[in-house]
This record gives structure tokens, sequence and C-alpha cells, in this order.
């Protein structure tokens, strides 16, 4: 036998072309690879989405800790200065007196505040922040932490003042003060 009939195999004529299929295992180990890596671009995806500062403000139900419910929709009309907080939160205990204030003074003008307390330890300890500060505009606990994540907040103290439209004209990131917000509500409610 000679050389180059040994080499037999390097002829693509010699022999019919194998057809390659992929295993199942191939095939199930690439749909997990793909699974992940549309969960990760999903994650990243939520990750750098940041607040709403424009547009409509998304919509939800409220249970108030006095027993009574709120629609935010429901309050088109009026503008709404709405405040995510927690009692543990210093930037929180701060800015409550001043909230309170914004309230007392602007709420007979059409100016509505609503506290939504997240990320609590227990519904006592949002009670006791409620009457150590007087708050008297409604608050409630967003349970499951939904309208925290329609808003996409990320920690407390955030804070969204939403036109007499629904529309959200800005946002706050950190504690309100009573000089800075006063101004923006006073615009608000002349137009």
């Amino acid at each position: 036998m000679s050389e180059v009939e040994q080499l037999e195999f390097l002829d693509p004529a010699a022999s019919p072309p194998r057809e390659r299929r992929l295993s199942w295992g191939t095939v199930v180990l690439l749909a997990g690879f793909m699974a992940l890596a549309l969960a990760l671009a999903l994650q990243l995806a939520r990750q750098n989405a940041t607040q709403p500062t424009d547009g409509s403000a998304p919509d939800f139900n409220l249970k108030l800790f006095d027993g009574g419910e709120l629609r935010l929709s429901e309050l088109r009309g009026q503008v709404i200065l709405l405040n995510f907080w927690a009692s543990w939160c210093p930037p929180c205990r701060d800015e409550a007196p001043d909230l309170q204030a914004l309230h007392s003074d602007f709420n007979e003008a059409g100016l509505t505040v609503i506290g939504i307390n997240i990320l609590e330890s227990s519904r006592q300890k949002a009670l006791d922040f409620i009457a150590e500060f007087g708050l008297s505009y409604p608050n409630g606990e967003d349970t499951g932490q939904f309208i925290a994540e329609l808003y996409r907040v990320e920690a407390p103290p955030e804070s969204f003042l939403i036109d007499k439209t629904g529309e959200i004209q800005r946002f706050v990131l950190g504690a309100v003060s009573y000089d800075d917000m006063s101004r923006s509500i006073r615009e608000l409610l002349a137009s």
C-alpha cells in the first residue's frame, strides 16, 4: 500500500461528509446560557433605570394607616407631593417637620402631601414616627414595595412633585426642605 492510499481519509471525495448534530445536552446547555444572559440583561437594565422625573405619575392604591384608602388618580386637579420614608432614616426624620409645614400651609390651596412608608421593620415603628412628628397628612405602608417599584425608589427619602394633571414635575433625592419645595409648589398651584 502506498502512502497515498493510506491517507485516503484526507480526500473529501473518498467518503461522504458526516452530518453534525447537536446533542440534547448541548441544546439544553445553550438554552441555559441564553436564559442566563437574558436574565442578566434584564437585571442590568433594571439597575440602570432611574426614577421617573417627568411624564405621567404611575397610579396606585395605598392603604392608609388610619384604615382608609387612597388612589392617586382620584387626586387629579391637586398638586401632589409624594414622599417615600422610613422611621429609621435620619434624613426622613429631618424632613418630617418640613413636610408637615408644607401640608399645613398649602393643603387648603390644593396641595396633598402623601407619605409612603417603605422598608419598615414594623407597623408600630411607622405609627410611632407619625405620632412623634404630628403628621396629619395621609400616610400608608407600601406592603410588598409595589409602589416603590413603580417609582423605582432606591432608598428613603425620595419625593416626587406631581402637577394637577398627574405629570411628574420634580424628583428630590434626599430630604425635602420647606424653602426649596414651597417655591415649586406655589408655581404649580398657580398654573
